[in-house]
């Protein structure tokens, strides 16, 4: 029996299971805290809705004596399904279901069709398998002996010791007869730990009555018609323009207004507006002055009580923010004189969020379905652009080829050097803040292609997260050229600021409309077919058709292998040539687009 399994090794045993059903196995254990014969018998009419609104749902698990109708009983109807024998009902996280829901849609399965048609020994195979490969995956960091019983005492460790369940509904979910079963996983509590535990308690109590008289400012949503101009997309407004209106519906604030602008001194300007005309606004200071300007700068939530900008009332400004792209600050006035309360901050700041990002989206989708851009080009010698240091200290050419996220802070650049040696990049690598971990992928003659992850600030992730599609990005002689398209008709300004928040001498170089050519869908597609030969596009074909490419995996290179009548080698062989030539196309693709 294994000792003890945390959660890195449950997700890299889940990670390890290379089919679907595998997958569903390990869930139905590790998170439904089912038994092995359980998993053979729970089918798609057993997932119910508890009528709570934790986004779980409810497993019922079928007693034994269920088995019978697999025997030759007739099937109860829907209307029957209500007396089908049941041993317990136990809670699955919202994840989980939906992963069930769309394992039985995917494998066609009836409402009483199990979702693991197998024996129970089988099972059991299916985790020992799975068990035995993620061991050897992680260097036996995970057991290779796990059994279905091992998954459901994690099951009981995680709700018990991790997440605090009362014991007595983890007994209850897990089916276990008495709670001294679950003894092992609840150490004993010293007596402080008692009181806080009664303490909790007895403030939750105290909260639940609270609630129920309200909270002073917050009776009713004051900012749910905001999140709901943001979900219909009224017309062909602006969202900087329709929250506020319906921000002002709700009657708790009176007025309400977006302001945009940078905080480096650039022209501000009110872009939509509720309760107040803008000229008001205006006249106010709103776009000289006011704590919007500290929400922009800072990221964080201002109070407006007394401010001249806010007419001396009570009320709030939020930044409009995606990403760390800050879009302006959303403010609003209460009319009545009360408090915003800390439910309405949170409430607010959270709008703020959204804001920010359909701010961003619809960039992106101007982008997107627009033929006419602008193309822009900003020319940055920051001596903190990584790439503009590199070029002026080996006096070479770097042209960046990519731009990965691979935090919110961190980016990796893919980036082909002319000019200069692998380990010339290296030492400059190595004496420059932030930048770590370089990757050299090709050596040739005169340069490199190598790879770098920067910590913090990039002009290109800074354009992209202002909803811009860069096209070019290249350093030279300390300078960095950055080459990138808008929506026609966008206003260039507001990304200009962006990137000046990030890289003080940030120009923009040039503006112009440009028509982007397009290409028909069926166009690259004949073009991308005539890169594979036969054996390439039959191996690609059946992978795909195989559920090789699905996650978890519906079949192994080894059985598509088999299914095609080729070594395993062979058929890999041809994959690889298949999926280079695939990416060849796209990427070619995107490279002419950006020349």
């Amino acid at each position: 029996m294994v000792d003890g399994l945390d959660g890195e090794a449950y997700d890299a045993l889940l990670t390890a299971a290379e089919t679907y059903r595998a997958a569903v196995v390990v869930r139905l254990a590790g998170e439904a805290g089912l038994r092995t014969g359980e998993i053979t018998r729970v089918a798609p009419r057993h997932l119910r809705d508890p009528g709570v609104g934790s986004g779980a749902s409810l497993l019922a698990v079928p007693d034994d004596g269920a088995e019978a109708r697999g025997k030759g009983e007739e099937e109860p109807s829907s209307g029957d399904a209500a007396v089908e024998p049941i041993d317990r009902e136990t809670v699955v996280p919202a994840s989980l279901a939906s992963e069930l829901r769309r394992y039985a849609e995917s494998e066609g399965l009836g409402d009483a069709e199990p979702f693991v048609g197998v024996s129970p020994r089988r099972v059991q195979m299916i985790v020992s398998e799975t068990a035995e490969r993620a061991a050897a995956r992680t260097d036996g960091a995970v057991p290779a002996d796990v059994t279905p019983r091992d998954l459901r005492d994690a099951f009981a460790r995680r709700h018990l010791v991790d997440r605090g369940v009362d014991p007595h509904a983890v007994r209850e979910a897990g089916g276990w007869e008495t709670l001294g079963t679950l003894d092992e996983f609840l150490g004993p509590l010293d007596g402080r730990e008692v009181a806080e535990a009664f303490a909790v308690a007895g403030a939750a109590a105290d909260a639940e009555g609270a609630d129920t008289e309200g909270d002073a400012g917050g009776r009713e949503p004051s900012a749910l018609g905001g999140f709901e101009a943001l979900a219909d997309g009224e017309g062909e407004k602006s969202p900087l323009a329709t929250v506020p209106e319906r921000l002002v519906d709700s009657g708790r604030w009176t007025e309400a207004w977006v302001v945009r602008g940078s905080v480096d001194g650039g022209r501000t300007e009110v872009v939509g507006a509720a309760g107040v005309d803008r000229e008001v606004l205006v006249d106010r200071g709103v776009t000289r002055e006011g704590p919007w300007l500290d929400a922009v700068e800072d990221g964080e939530p201002v109070p407006t009580g007394g401010e001249p900008t806010a007419d001396g009332r009570p009320g709030i400004a939020v930044p409009a923010s995606y990403r760390g792209v800050t879009h302006g600050a959303l403010c609003v006035v209460a009319g009545d004189g009360t408090p915003v309360s800390e439910t309405e901050r949170r409430e607010l700041v959270a709008l703020g969020r959204c804001l920010g990002w359909a701010v961003t989206a619809g960039r992106w989708r101007d982008l997107l379905h627009s033929d006419a851009v602008t193309e822009v080009e900003f020319h940055v010698a920051d001596g903190g652009a990584f790439l503009a240091r590199a070029s002026a200290a080996l006096g070479c050419a770097i042209d960046l080829d990519s731009t990965v996220g691979v935090t919110d802070d961190a980016s990796r650049l893919y980036l082909s050097v002319a000019g200069a040696r692998p380990q010339d990049v290296a030492d400059v690598v190595d004496g420059a803040d932030g930048v770590t971990d370089l990757r050299v992928t090709e050596t040739r003659e005169d340069g490199c292609s190598a790879s770098v992850r920067v910590e913090g600030g990039s002009a290109v992730r800074t354009l992209t997260e202002h909803g811009a599609t860069v096209r070019e990005a290249t350093a030279e002689d300390g300078r960095v050229r950055v080459v990138a398209d808008l929506p026609g008709g966008a206003d260039v300004r507001p990304v200009a600021d962006g990137l000046r928040t990030e890289f003080d001498d940030a120009r923009l170089a040039s503006k112009e409309s440009a028509v982007r050519a397009s290409r028909s869908e069926s166009a690259f597609r004949e073009d991308v077919a005539d890169r594979f030969t036969d054996r390439q596009w039959a191996a690609l074909s059946a992978a795909y058709h195989g559920g090789y490419f699905d996650w978890p995996r519906e079949s192994t290179a080894e059985e598509v292998a088999d299914a095609m009548d080729v070594s395993s080698p062979t058929f890999h062989n041809h994959l690889r040539k298949a999926q280079r030539a695939l990416l060849d196309g796209l990427f070619e693709e995107e490279h002419r687009e950006r020349r």
